[in-house]
């Protein structure tokens, strides 16, 4: 009996031995990951690793798409923007400082290209200007209340006229803020300082001065002129 009682204490034992050898093992496993193979360890690592880079690339991706996206709306609308916007006037200066130099040129590229308006700086201009565009545009110096205030003065010796418009079909020409001199001396010979054939102009704020015959001629269409000073031997009109 005692010897029956030892060996079911022996089995008993042997089980409980295996059992506890059996946990360490199970706990040693899950509890030390550096006991784990370096393959393991490494593709564990790997992984996350390796789902970081898709993800990065694929977000980069993603930005750059974006980017490329914002840049051609970007460039759509400044092209848009530049195919729009246009200039509205042509600018005069003696000194080179603006785009032409001289006030004749400069009213030929503005009706060619439809701008509206000729700004010309303050200077004596020693050139006959010809209107011949129907385009409609308005020739003007610096801002003054009087034409005693004028700061440009064209002036040239011309028969046919220092400013001369020879356009019947013309859409407008403003003259503003000039003072025109035809510097022919001769009293008995033709000297308009403005000579017009065309209609709808206006003179404004301008001196028109000649020392021959003719200051002002006109033969065809209607002409306004205000705020303004003729001297010469006589207007035909």
């Amino acid at each position: 009996m005692r010897f029956l009682t030892g060996l079911v204490g022996l089995v008993s034992l042997a089980l409980a031995q295996s059992d506890s050898h059996s946990g360490t093992s199970t706990s040693s496993t899950v509890s030390q990951p550096s006991s784990l193979p370096s393959g393991s360890s490494t593709s564990t690592s790997t992984v996350p690793s390796a789902v970081s880079s898709s993800a990065a690339s694929s977000l980069s991706s993603t930005l750059s798409s974006n980017t490329a996206s914002g840049s051609s709306l970007t460039a759509s609308t400044t092209v848009a923007s530049s195919a729009t916007s246009k200039p509205t006037a042509v600018t005069v200066a003696l000194d080179g400082s603006s785009q032409f130099t001289a006030i004749n040129l400069a009213i030929a590229a503005a009706q060619n290209s439809a701008i509206p308006s000729v700004v010309v700086q303050a200077g004596v201009y020693t050139e006959s200007i010809i209107i011949q565009g129907t385009q409609a545009v308005t020739v003007s110096g610096p801002s003054a209340s009087s034409y005693a205030q004028n700061q440009v003065v064209i002036a040239a010796p011309a028969p046919s006229g220092v400013v001369s418009f020879n356009t019947q079909k013309s859409n407008g020409i403003v003259l503003r803020n000039l003072n025109i001199t035809n510097t022919i001396s001769t009293a008995t010979a033709k000297a308009p300082a403005f000579s017009a054939y065309g209609s709808n102009m206006l003179l404004d704020t301008v001196a028109l001065v000649s020392g021959g015959v003719g200051v002002y001629t006109a033969n065809y269409g209607t002409t306004m002129i205000a705020n303004s000073y003729i001297e010469g031997m006589a207007c035909e009109i």
